[in-house]
């Protein structure tokens, strides 16, 4: 799956990641104050600079992960508070300020390789998401960003995978039931 990911053409990630972010800016659960945290994309991930840019043209907190042991949120103000990291993702720089739950984060998007129309999912690899969904204070909507041809209906996952509660994709938006 994640070979077709990386095969996908730049005009094909670009189309079909705008209209991703479309979809999700439209979407009841976009909020209208508080935080939203993204990620950066790559590797043909879909793309969130825009929800990025509408988020602080709207006055939300912007909020992005760097590994440190595991992921950790920083709020981030601009596109100058990011800087290559681990695999050489932007993430955000020292000055930062961590994300902390009194803070007010209303969404969190996170990347996958591959979804299931009943919102399971399957990253990197890594666990990193996992690890901060399971662990992290935070318990608001938690939705993946994908396009159509990352849906499969099933798939083995282990005990230590988190789903999600929404996927969206160019075509679909799948929620949790």
């Amino acid at each position: 799956m994640q070979r077709l990911r990386n095969e996908l053409s730049q005009v094909t990630v670009e189309q079909c990641s705008t209209a991703i972010q479309d979809r999700i800016l439209k979407a009841p659960f976009w909020p209208k104050k508080g935080g939203v945290g993204l990620y950066y994309p790559i590797k043909n991930e879909v793309m969130t600079q825009t929800l990025f840019q509408r988020a602080l043209e709207t006055g939300l907190h912007v909020y992005f992960p760097r590994v440190e042991q595991g992921i950790v949120f920083y709020e981030v103000n601009g596109p100058e508070d990011l800087q290559r990291g681990c695999w050489s993702v932007l993430e955000p720089r020292r000055h930062c300020a961590p994300y902390a739950p009194e803070n007010t984060l209303d969404l969190l998007i996170v990347p996958g390789v591959v979804y299931s129309p009943a919102c399971k999912r399957i990253g990197s690899g890594r666990g990193l998401y996992d690890r901060y969904v399971a662990d992290a204070e935070y318990d608001g909507p938690v939705i993946g960003l994908a396009y159509e041809c990352q849906m499969m209906d099933s798939f083995p996952t282990d005990e230590w995978d988190q789903g999600v509660d929404g996927v969206m994709t160019e075509k679909n938006f799948y929620a949790k039931k």
